[in-house]
């Protein structure tokens, strides 16, 4: 008796629009805990009252580090690694050309989560704002040497971007520019308000929140765009389907 594993069945556009709802209703609870933090409410009644407001402000305000926005986008990033490390087993399997890349891909989003989850890059800005004496848009400083490893990355990739069919060019170019549109670009307004209104009110709040609000989005399309990759080309064999 042969014993058959079960398929995996997962709709990537579902996955998506999940996805993306919870980053939508991560960015309301932000922005409205930061009116309250900034604005207040006319009235505040008993304890578990106030409890729960101090809770909405700190817990959910997406420039925050250790609370549940910075975990859930911890947990976006290690989706793809797991995708990655995937396809890469497959790659290997078959001797793939491009093996070794989507093994550094893979890594480099398991280094990603765990810099979300540690706030690592967050380190780098009073060490690079010293040294380059960075204001405006490059206030929160690390962004210096994250445009060097951008550009790294792009030259490391190019011929492995050029090798992949038509579709996934556009699906991994739009994912990872909106990705990398929020994690450097996003960044610089961001730093930009800091730099010429400070961080302690609700323009910056405000601007943070949506900011890094980009960033989840997309690493919630490259998600979708592996799911698709692994539905389009990986066999049947590995017992597992998107729909």
């Amino acid at each position: 008796m042969t014993n058959q594993i079960p398929e995996i069945k997962i709709n990537s556009k579902k996955v998506l629009f999940s996805l993306i709802g919870i980053v939508i209703l991560l960015v309301v609870l932000s922005i409205w805990g930061q009116r309250i933090r900034f604005f207040g409410v006319a009235d505040i009644r008993g304890y578990w009252h106030e409890f729960l407001l101090d809770f909405l402000m700190s817990a959910f305000y997406l420039d925050s580090e250790g609370n549940i926005p910075a975990h859930f986008n911890a947990l976006l990033l290690f989706i793809p690694s797991l995708l990655l490390a995937l396809i890469t087993l497959w790659k290997n399997s078959i001797k793939d050309k491009f093996r070794i890349q989507w093994l550094g891909l893979a890594l480099l989003f398991l280094l990603l989560s765990f810099d979300e989850a540690a706030s690592l890059h967050e380190r780098l800005i009073k060490p690079m704002r010293a040294i380059y004496g960075a204001e405006g848009f490059f206030y929160f400083a690390w962004i210096i040497p994250g445009l060097v490893a951008v550009a790294l990355f792009g030259l490391a990739y190019f011929l492995f971007f050029l090798h992949l069919d038509k579709k996934f060019k556009f699906l991994f170019f739009i994912s990872l520019g909106i990705y990398i549109g929020g994690v450097i670009g996003g960044e610089m307004l961001s730093g930009y308000f800091a730099s010429n209104l400070g961080q302690k009110n609700f323009t910056y709040a405000m601007v943070a929140s949506l900011e890094e609000s980009i960033e989840m989005i997309g690493c919630c399309f490259i998600i979708y765009s592996l799911l698709e990759y692994i539905k389009h080309y990986l066999p049947e064999g590995i017992n597992y389907k998107t729909t």
